[in-house]
This record gives C-alpha cells, sequence and structure tokens, in this order.
C-alpha cells in the first residue's frame, strides 16, 4: 500500500478455511498460500508471482487452474476486473475466499488487495496479505470499522494500519468485496460474469 507500514498480527490462529460454502480447490488453494507466511517471496509450485501485494492473490488463482488476465496486476486492476464481472458484494462478513480492496487512506480508492483465509463466528476476517515485510495476516471486522475492539468483549477485531503517518483501524480502510475467486471454482456460475479459464 505504498509507504502504508502493516504489522504482523501475532496473536492471529492459523488461518484456516471453515466454511461449509468454501469449495475444495478454494480450500487447498487458501492453504497453499497460507504456507507463505512470514515469506518476503510469494512463490508457489516453482513461480514468483511478483513483489507487488496483488502477489498473494495471482499464486491462489493459479492454484484453482483459473490464472488472472495479464492485465490484473495490481489492487486497482483486479477491484475493476471484479466489477467488470458483477463480483463485487456488500456483505459485512467476508467468507474464506474473498478478495478485500483496502485504500492507503479513509475514503480512497483501492490501493491493496488481500485474500480471506478465515471467518471468525463475531465477523472477524483474517486476510493474508503481502507486504514490504513479507507474507503477513491482518485482522478486520466490517461490523465495526473503526473500532480496534469488539465493543462487547473487548476482542481485537482489527489490526492496526499505519498510513499517512496516521494508525487507523483496519477495517475503516476497506472498499471493497469480492468473491471472484470462489466464483471461479463454482460449479454452476449464478452470472455471465463469472470467471472463465484464461488461456496461456
Amino acid at each position: 500500500m505504498g509507504s502504508t507500514s502493516i504489522p504482523t498480527a501475532t496473536a492471529t490462529p492459523t488461518a484456516t478455511a471453515t466454511s461449509s460454502s468454501t469449495s475444495a480447490d478454494v480450500a487447498a488453494a487458501l492453504t497453499a498460500v497460507s504456507s507463505l507466511v512470514g515469506r518476503r517471496t510469494v512463490v508457489l509450485d516453482g513461480v514468483d508471482y511478483g513483489s507487488g501485494c496483488a502477489a498473494v492473490v495471482k499464486a491462489a488463482f493459479a492454484r484453482v487452474g483459473r490464472a488472472l488476465p495479464a492485465e490484473a496486476r495490481d489492487a486497482a486492476a483486479i477491484h475493476a476486473l471484479a466489477r467488470a464481472r458483477g463480483a463485487l458484494t456488500s456483505s459485512r462478513t467476508p467468507l474464506p475466499g474473498d478478495l478485500v480492496f483496502l485504500a492507503d487512506r479513509p475514503g480512497g480508492p483501492a490501493a491493496h488487495v488481500g485474500l480471506v483465509t478465515r471467518s471468525q463466528p463475531d465477523g472477524t476476517a483474517i486476510v493474508l496479505h503481502r507486504t514490504r515485510l513479507g507474507v503477513l495476516r491482518l485482522r478486520l471486522n466490517l461490523a465495526f470499522p473503526s473500532r480496534s475492539t469488539d465493543p462487547a468483549t473487548g476482542k481485537q477485531i482489527n489490526d492496526a494500519l499505519l498510513v499517512g503517518g496516521r494508525s487507523e483501524p483496519a477495517g475503516k480502510l476497506v472498499v471493497g468485496v469480492a468473491d471472484l475467486l470462489r466464483r471461479a471454482t463454482s460449479p454452476h456460475p449464478t452470472t455471465a460474469g463469472a470467471l472463465r479459464p484464461t488461456k496461456g
């Protein structure tokens, strides 16, 4: 996210796909990219997916056999692709396999993208993303986007992101959620904009 500094969520549980709506292919992809946590490079099956924040997402799509188009190089381009294919959702509880787009300032455009690997019962999503520090996990909760902790339990629900020298709860920076990956593996696409295998 440019100059944004994103801390490691050290208390986050091991990311696993737990939703019954997650296909076996998506679950396998999430397991594969979760193995990258702590690494500075995104390399799966001998393929280096680059140094940008989109690397984890591209690796996940390739793992399920639905490589993203070449022009989907960064968060903004993937967000545009999700919009064009009708994959942006209004869900406040992202599911495993969903993409989460974040801005680098409150109210800004999509500048960063991560992949939800786990959805907790309270709606907190565990997101895998690549930063300048490597592949990290991030907690965010869209039910309470401006709060760091759950007002009822005190549990940490939004990790802090440093933007423009100021700390912001991660949920406050979310500008979109998309089910693009889960659509890619659905045996029964429901819209004409569902992902199709790319050539090459």
